[in-house]
């Protein structure tokens, strides 16, 4: 069976927690369409995976973005060549949702989703208004498969970024604006806030760049950033350079992070980012890269703490093909 639509909720996220979810009162209308509840677990990898055995070919998911990262890393370790034929649908319900800005459905309503749903059954039916987008394919030791998500970050970054969701966050302050303005706080006193091993977030940790890596110094350094998407949250763009040698962006930020303010100041505003090359922080486009780094990673906000020296390897899928 050949077009089916398949809804994947996670009620624990922050917005359907608080708000209800949109593809709930879908699966009550139209009973016919399957609902998958997301679960870290071996279950959830079966029923996605079941779900495209049986020919589903849409997924609309409703989540942050580890639910995003949790489908598609399914569907990828099912079948890596499943990804190209499926479509995916990306309503906003967690934290920060940068897949969904990026990616997602707008305004949608249960009427609208229904619409969808059904015109996915019939294939003869006009097709959703689709955008092309691949992902970041991540494998690294300790990991037990590959990962399938956006954004990618190391060093002093991801223990910042984790710091952020869990110590920082109001109960009612979420979203990429909340993200940002502690940020701006930690970078402010850096000193201030300490990891959970009492050392300072903002730290150097040991880098060795691999194949693809563009000449990258070998020692300290205080973060990466990675992702196939040309703009992050907020619209802020941290990628300069030649772009069009691949859909795989990487950042580097040497250490000590020299003129860190006056750095990000240029990333919000997108002006002067090359004059950085000259304090060490470097840019580049690839398609495949590897590294090995001492420090957690952080894949679309979940901390991925492997034991280290942890070795990297960072490829993207072709292009996937996201409803808006």
């Amino acid at each position: 069976m050949k077009g089916r639509c398949a809804l994947v909720v996670n009620t624990r996220s922050h917005l359907v927690s608080r708000k209800g979810s949109r593809l709930e009162a879908l699966a009550r209308q139209d009973t016919s369409l399957p609902l998958v509840h997301f679960e870290a677990s071996p279950k959830f990898d079966e029923a996605i995976g079941r779900l495209v055995q049986e020919g589903c070919d849409t997924f609309l998911i409703e989540g942050g973005d580890g639910t995003v990262l949790a489908v598609l890393t399914a569907c990828y370790n099912f079948d890596p060549a499943c990804l190209s034929r499926l479509r995916f649908g990306i309503l906003a319900g967690g934290s920060t949702n940068l897949a969904h800005e990026r990616l997602g459905l707008r305004r949608p309503t249960v009427d609208k989703l229904a619409r969808l749903a059904s015109a996915t059954e019939a294939l003869a039916c006009a097709p959703p208004v689709l955008t092309s987008q691949p992902a970041l394919i991540v494998e690294a030791d300790g990991l037990p498969r590959p990962l399938v998500g956006f954004l990618l970050s190391t060093g002093a970054l991801a223990l910042a970024m984790d710091h952020v969701q869990h110590h920082m966050f109001g109960s009612g302050r979420r979203g990429p604006a909340a993200i940002a303005s502690s940020l701006v706080k930690l970078v402010a006193r850096p000193h201030h806030y300490l990891a959970e091993d009492g050392e300072p977030l903002l730290r150097p940790s040991r880098f060795s760049p691999g194949e693809g890596g563009r000449c990258l110094p070998d020692g300290a350094h205080g973060f990466l950033l990675a992702s196939t998407l040309d703009r992050l949250s907020l619209g802020l763009s941290p990628f300069w350079g030649d772009t069009e040698e691949g859909a795989l962006k990487v950042t580097y930020a040497p250490w000590p992070l020299k003129r860190l303010r006056p750095a990000l100041l240029r990333v919000a505003t997108g002006y002067g980012l090359s004059s950085l090359e000259a304090r060490g922080y470097r840019s580049f486009a690839s398609d495949a890269f590897d590294f090995t780094v001492h420090s957690p990673l952080m894949l679309d906000g979940e901390l991925l703490a492997l034991d280290q020296p942890t070795s990297v390897r960072v490829k993207t899928t072709g292009d996937l093909q996201w409803i808006r």
